[in-house]
Order: C-alpha cells, then sequence, then structure tokens
C-alpha cells in the first residue's frame, strides 16, 4: 500500500505548483496590460519631476532602452497590480493549516494585506517620492550651472524601489498576524524588542531617505504606528484564542 504521508506531501506539492501558475499566469496578463498603457504610467511616475525647482531632463543613452524601459514598467506594474491576486493564492495554499472557517480568514487577509500594501505605495509616491527628489536636485553649486540629466532607465529604477518598498514594509501588520496565529509572535515578545526594533527603522530610513532628519522622521512615524498597531493586534489575537 501507498505511504498516505508521502501522498499528502505529493498533493501539496501539486497544489503549490498550481497556485504558482496562477501566479505567474497573472503577473502575465496584468504586465501585458500594463504595456499598453505604459504612456499613462510613465506619465504618472515622471509628475513627481514636475513640482521641482530645477528642470530635470531625463534621457536614454542606448538603441534599446526605451523598450526595455517599458517592458520592465510594465512587469513592475503586473507584480503591482497582481499583488491581491498573490496573496490570495499563498494564503489559500496555507489556509488549511488554520482553524475555523479559513474561506472567510483568507478574504479578510486579503482586503488587509493589500490595504496596507498599496497604503505603502500611496505614502512612498506622495510623500517620500517628492521630498527625496526634492532634496537631491536641491544639492547643486552657486559657482556654476549644472544641468539635471538623468538617465529615464535610472530614475524609474529608483522610483520603482521606493515604491515596492514601501509597499513591503507596510506589511509589518500582516507578517505580524500570521506569526501570532503560529504563535511564533506575543505582544509581550513584541513589547520586549520595541526599543531595538525602533533603532532598526531608525537605521532602515536613513538608507532609504536623504542624509537629513525631517526625511527620517517622515518615514519612521508611520513604521512605527504600524509596529504599535502589530503589538495591538498580537494581544487580540492571543487574548482570542486563550
Amino acid at each position: 500500500m501507498s505511504d498516505p504521508n508521502k501522498l499528502a506531501f505529493w498533493d501539496h506539492l501539486e497544489e503549490l505548483r498550481w497556485r504558482l501558475f496562477k501566479g505567474l499566469f497573472a503577473i502575465v496578463i496584468f504586465s501585458i496590460i500594463s504595456f499598453n498603457y505604459s504612456d499613462n504610467l510613465m506619465e504618472i511616475l515622471i509628475s513627481p519631476t514636475t513640482q521641482l525647482n530645477v528642470k530635470l531632463n531625463l534621457q536614454v543613452l542606448k538603441v534599446t532602452s526605451m523598450f526595455t524601459i517599458k517592458l520592465t514598467l510594465a512587469l513592475m506594474s503586473g507584480i503591482i497590480c497582481s499583488i491581491p491576486f498573490l496573496i490570495y493564492q499563498f494564503w489559500r495554499f496555507i489556509s488549511p493549516a488554520m482553524e475555523g472557517n479559513y474561506t472567510i480568514q483568507v478574504l479578510g487577509i486579503v482586503l488587509f494585506s493589500s490595504f496596507f500594501f498599496f497604503g505603502g505605495i500611496f505614502f512612498a509616491y506622495s510623500i517620500i517620492i517628492p521630498y527625496s527628489l526634492s532634496f537631491f536636485t536641491s544639492m547643486t553649486f552657486q559657482n556654476f550651472p549644472v544641468n539635471y540629466n538623468y538617465t529615464l532607465d535610472g530614475y524609474l529604477s529608483y522610483i520603482l524601489w521606493l515604491i515596492l518598498t514601501c509597499g513591503i514594509l507596510f506589511q509589518l501588520p500582516v507578517v505580524t498576524f500570521f506569526f501570532s496565529k503560529m504563535g511564533l509572535l506575543t505582544p509581550a515578545f513584541l513589547r520586549h524588542y520595541r526599543k531595538y526594533v525602533f533603532v532598526f527603522f531608525l537605521i532602515l530610513a536613513a538608507i532609504l531617505t536623504p542624509p537629513d532628519p525631517l526625511s527620517q522622521i517622515l518615514i519612521v512615524i508611520p513604521l512605527i504606528i504600524l509596529y504599535e498597531f502589530s503589538i495591538l493586534m498580537s494581544w487580540m489575537i492571543h487574548r482570542k484564542s486563550s
């Protein structure tokens, strides 16, 4: 007779394969749609440069640059737009191990996670990016003029990196929910290491933002709020399970 544990393992592996296939298929579909709207997406991403005090000239240096830029922009947009579906596939895969009505839990978690992810993107686009661009373009020499000629691919890499980073950082409550459900995180543990985490936030803000106190505060404060919210959420989960 076949080993039931071995059969269960291959069943889980097969399910994982189909979850990954569906996720990749969603990324491809959204990427194709994004490629058709690449001009509109480019206009949105370049919009913060119109508010600067200097004239920013974006340029390409290779024959193939525009094609690779549009392709990269479409792929990154496809990944961002697919995030709710990818989160759904991930939680559907692990949800059988969760107690209770996991279908309702998955839908709630997808909404919860998507809200924070797109909230992080909005925060990066509306606050971090305009301020960082304004800071870096203000660094010039008084004795002779400097032309701000940036490569378009370099600019987009910087913008998309900040957007994705903030979207991932804003997943802190979701990660806390997951590990609290597993019993690996407790409110006491989170409170005990609070000061160390805040120091880490300061270091992270110094890496992601221009080297001035105001920009670091702009990103540290939301992270601190998210961390405190994570402690509260972990407390509610453990209180409910006790």
